[in-house]
């Protein structure tokens, strides 16, 4: 298992410190079982420090998401732009969200589940914002000319989540053991599936009600967009 991201971030010594020691906690522990008292105490700080800097532990957790899910966009961005061609692009976001999951499981449950929300902290809030900005880019360059904002929008949500349910299936052994691959072999067939669809669907299907316009959940604000 990686190490606990580094936590980079320019604010107050004790908040970076109090993040980094609560980064370390998740490598081992779920974010619904991770103890503030510890983590203070893991510094030897009062127990009421998370609380006296960051305001109550949604905050605090929310926090520590951020500065995690940043240096896991950061890891996926640098693999993005080692790789020479937009579909190769794709499979090296899809290969690094996969080493995010599996390398960091605790933390991206804290930063993609139930417990926070991307409002609770602005440090989460711009971490998630630049992963979807990079999801969303390595997408539309994957597609062919005339295809509207719109569909862009519904094929990078389309592959997050076709990524992030096979990897959860397979996590939870879900997938019948007569499947002869593993989850790298079946997310990463998953995208080249998704990649030759787009290239020949270049008439995109309009939505059942033409007179209402679709929402897409937007995962920087907890708020849904209308494209």
């Amino acid at each position: 298992m990686d190490s606990a991201p580094e936590v980079v971030d320019t604010g107050d010594a004790l908040d970076r410190r109090l993040v980094q020691a609560a980064l370390n906690a998740l490598e081992d522990t779920p974010a619904d079982a991770l103890s503030l008292r510890q983590v203070a105490q893991s510094l030897g700080v009062s127990h009421q420090a998370p609380y006296v800097h960051f305001g109550s532990k949604r905050r605090f957790l929310a926090a520590v998401a951020g500065a995690g899910l940043q240096s896991a966009a950061d890891d996926a961005a640098a693999a993005v732009a080692a790789s020479p061609d937009s579909l190769s692009r794709l499979h090296a976001l899809t290969g690094a969200y996969l080493s995010f999951i599996r390398d960091r499981p605790h933390l991206h449950d804290l930063a993609y589940g139930p417990a926070i929300a991307k409002r609770d902290h602005p440090a989460l809030q711009r971490a998630a914002a630049e992963y979807w900005s990079l999801l969303h880019d390595t997408v539309a360059a994957c597609q062919p000319p005339g295809i509207a904002e719109e569909e862009v929008l519904r094929r990078s949500a389309a592959t997050w989540g076709t990524v992030y349910g096979i990897t959860r299936l397979v996590t939870f052994h879900q997938i019948p053991q007569s499947v002869p691959a593993d989850a790298d072999t079946l997310v990463h067939a998953a995208i080249d599936a998704l990649f030759t669809g787009w290239q020949t669907q270049r008439i995109t299907r309009e939505p059942s009600d033409h007179n209402t316009p679709r929402t897409l959940p937007s995962p920087h604000n907890d708020e849904a967009v209308s494209p």
